[in-house]
């Protein structure tokens, strides 16, 4: 709870600098791909959050990133402030939320559909539907496949839960048997 109100709080920062959905989708994508490689690889991990490594040098790293794949430099000073701050280690949910801030700017409602079995593109594409025009926004629709569902689906859009699985209505069976 603690590291995504920290981490709104930096994504709110960036986003009042650079407001604009569709101009800092280059941005977005920066952070959420350098929040998984600071994730993904340790040696980067530890280059970034070891305190014997001065901060300077931790800071020209990163922003020695943002300038190479030419990111104005506002994203220098963000990166240089979270090396200051000692919240490189945030990246990570700071580069979530504010994608999150930047889809919601653009109308695109995030949801993700849990099933059985992997969904068939057509299925897909009838899922995204069905709930774009349950919510009247655009939808980035996540598919993940659960088998213990056995059948049916779960869905998710924003924080409402629909659930449909197979699973659910028999452990609702099972319950209204032992209650007769």
């Amino acid at each position: 709870m603690k590291d995504r109100k920290l981490a709104v709080r930096y994504a709110r920062a960036l986003f009042a600098v650079y407001p604009d959905p569709a101009r800092n989708e280059p941005v977005s994508r920066f952070l959420i791909n350098l929040g998984k490689s600071i994730s993904g690889s340790r040696e980067l991990r530890d280059r970034l959050l070891d305190p014997a490594v001065p901060r300077s040098k931790r800071a020209a790293v990163l922003t020695g990133l943002a300038q190479q794949v030419g990111l104005p430099q506002g994203v220098s000073n963000f990166l240089t402030t979270l090396v200051d701050n000692n919240r490189v280690a945030a990246l990570p949910a700071i580069a979530a939320v504010f994608e999150e801030m930047r889809e919601k700017a653009l109308g695109i409602v995030p949801a993700e559909i849990t099933t059985a079995t992997p969904l068939a593109h057509d299925q897909r594409q009838r899922a995204e539907d069905v709930i774009q025009k349950l919510t009247g926004l655009k939808v980035r629709l996540t598919c993940k496949v659960e088998r213990g569902l056995i059948g049916g689906a779960i869905t998710r859009i924003g924080s409402t839960i629909y659930d449909g699985s197979l699973r659910t209505r028999l452990r609702q069976l099972r319950r209204r048997m032992a209650e007769e």
